[in-house]
């Protein structure tokens, strides 16, 4: 197997190569020897297949416990609600870390190799959709505008386009406003 290289960024490093829950999955009894099943040597770290996989579930577990409880908001209208939960999802995609965009594009191309990878990803986005299909008059304009951010973020992410930080920012103030439009 190919060696992969450990980032420099020591929060992500953390992440990636030492909770031992996830080295737990793959049969280490620590956070210590699944770096070492793994095949970490001074920066450095031959990955095998149980440690990538749970390496891979715990970045996307990362990624998607910051909008976990987006959907839950118990209070207010559908249609409220609806506008609260879009603008908590713009402003999470558009404020989006580097390190995290990183993480992102890492596991589009890891789930090319393994398409099960991104069922939790996938659990997540129809439970968003469905929330926002329960409004009575704006549905439709509501799964719009959210698919039309996530597009643009996939668009970034795969480097199919490159927006500058004004027309982010134009784009984004145009989303919320159509946001505040479903509002009754």
């Amino acid at each position: 197997m190919v060696p992969h290289e450990v980032g420099t960024n020591p929060r992500a490093h953390s992440r990636c190569s030492g909770q031992s829950d996830r080295a737990r999955r793959c049969g280490a009894s620590d956070a210590r020897e699944g770096r070492l099943r793994g095949g970490y040597i001074e920066g450095w770290a031959v990955i095998s297949l149980p440690l990538k996989d749970a390496l891979l579930q715990g970045l996307l577990e990362h990624l998607l416990e910051n909008r976990a409880g987006f959907i839950e908001d118990p209070c207010a209208e559908n249609e409220k609600s609806n506008a609260a939960l879009l603008n908590r999802l713009i402003d999470a995609d558009f404020d989006l870390p580097k390190d995290e965009r990183i993480m992102a594009q890492g596991l589009i191309a890891a789930s090319a190799e393994n398409p099960d990878l991104l069922t939790p990803a996938r659990e997540h986005v129809a439970a968003v959709f469905s929330a926002l299909s329960e409004s009575k008059h704006a549905a439709a304009q509501a799964q719009t505008i959210f698919l039309a951010s996530q597009g643009l973020q996939f668009l970034q992410l795969l480097g199919l386009l490159s927006l500058t930080q004004p027309e982010q920012k134009q784009i984004r103030r145009h989303l919320k406003k159509l946001i505040e439009e479903l509002q009754p």
